[in-house]
């Protein structure tokens, strides 16, 4: 929580810079992408998204590079984004800074959608940096336990109804509260979201109807999760970036 309340737009020198933050469309749909540099964090983009298309047409996701031989791409940390972002080696100069030149690739590898820069479209990183929380269900700073339980409660209740389980919520609230760190303990809601998906194929619900509980604990650095004993659980901290995919993957692969 702590890097994305220090997001912020990243200034160029007098030299030109190759920056990516800035706000990009397509000439041949609705699409738009936000992009900001995540500080601190070299290989880390903040990505917002809206009328994507998929089953999610708006979001925001923490993505990573992965620099290929022959291309630079850019996947959702955890690997459960709705789209890629394929740097295509060509830049643009704009105001003194070197803008790559971005596609979109969605569920149809071999039609990239190209986007551009719209300039003199800013980003406005504190909107994008909430839509991420969010997104993600970090709460905002201003909101009591009690709501956090109540929320929890709710998501724990859906998913169980979806996956025929009793899987109990056991957040070591003390842990946040004590680190200052309250608002990661709400992304409880995001694992149960990500137990929830996965409980559409008959498999994966019959296997989370052995889970009684799930923990999550503050510690670790990334998302980290462990099924043992029928209890499911989660390590959560300020760079758990997008642990409802995250976990949706993590649980595909392990269970």
């Amino acid at each position: 929580m702590r890097n994305l309340l220090a997001l912020g737009i990243l200034l160029g020198s007098a030299r030109a810079a190759l920056a990516f933050t800035g706000a990009y469309a397509s000439d041949t749909s609705r699409i738009r992408i936000e992009i900001a540099e995540l500080p601190g964090h070299a290989d880390l983009l903040l990505v917002g998204w809206s009328d994507l298309p998929g089953p999610v047409p708006s979001g925001a996701m923490i993505y990573k590079r992965d620099r290929g031989l022959t291309e630079t791409r850019y996947f959702a940390v955890g690997g459960g984004g709705p789209a890629a972002i394929v740097d295509l080696g060509g830049a643009t100069l704009v105001a003194g800074t070197i803008v790559p030149m971005l596609a979109i690739v969605t569920d149809d590898p071999d039609h990239p959608l190209d986007v551009t820069l719209e300039r003199g479209r800013k980003v406005d990183v504190a909107a994008l940096s909430a839509k991420y929380a969010a997104f993600e269900h970090i709460a905002p700073p201003a909101t009591g336990r009690a709501a956090m339980e109540a929320a929890i409660g709710a998501g724990a209740a859906k998913a169980n109804r979806a996956c025929g389980a009793k899987i109990a919520p056991d957040v070591q609230w003390a842990e946040f509260d004590k680190a200052g760190m309250l608002p990661l303990a709400n992304q409880a809601l995001a694992i149960y979201e990500a137990i929830e998906s996965m409980c559409a194929d008959k498999d994966y619900r019959a296997a989370l109807r052995a889970v009684t509980r799930l923990r999550v604990e503050l510690r670790g650095d990334g998302l980290a999760l462990e099924v043992k004993h029928g209890e499911l659980a989660v390590q959560i901290n300020d760079t758990s970036w997008n642990p409802r995919e995250t976990a949706a993957v993590w649980l595909k692969n392990n269970l």
